[in-house]
């Protein structure tokens, strides 16, 4: 891979970029509250795995949603670089591209 910066980036590594300042923007905001939320809990039992316990976080969290999520932002992604033909020479660029493009969409669905 070429590090001249002059170059754009590929149609592959525009849409992992876009998607992630997408998932970024969506997800900023629920970070943000469960910081401000936040308690410590008690210790867990140390015999759990790790895997229950990702199971765990996962059904507790509601791990589908978020994968749905994933989903969703890949599909907008590509569809913002392919079809729009957008090119990024800078994974910034390519990832605050996802955030805005995510937070214009979300104020052109929201009611009032």
């Amino acid at each position: 891979m070429s590090t001249d910066p002059s170059l754009p980036l590929t149609q592959i590594a525009a849409i992992s970029y876009v998607t992630f300042g997408i998932l970024f923007s969506l997800l900023l905001p629920v970070c943000v509250s469960i910081l401000k939320g936040a308690k410590l809990e008690d210790a867990r039992e140390p015999s759990l795995s790790v895997w229950s316990r990702l199971a765990d976080a996962w059904r507790r969290y509601g791990g589908n949603r978020y994968l749905l999520m994933l989903a969703a932002a890949t599909v907008v992604a590509i569809a913002l670089v392919i079809f729009l033909d957008m090119h990024f020479n800078a994974a910034r660029d390519a990832a605050v591209a996802g955030f805005a493009w995510e937070s214009l969409l979300n104020k052109l669905s929201s009611k009032g």
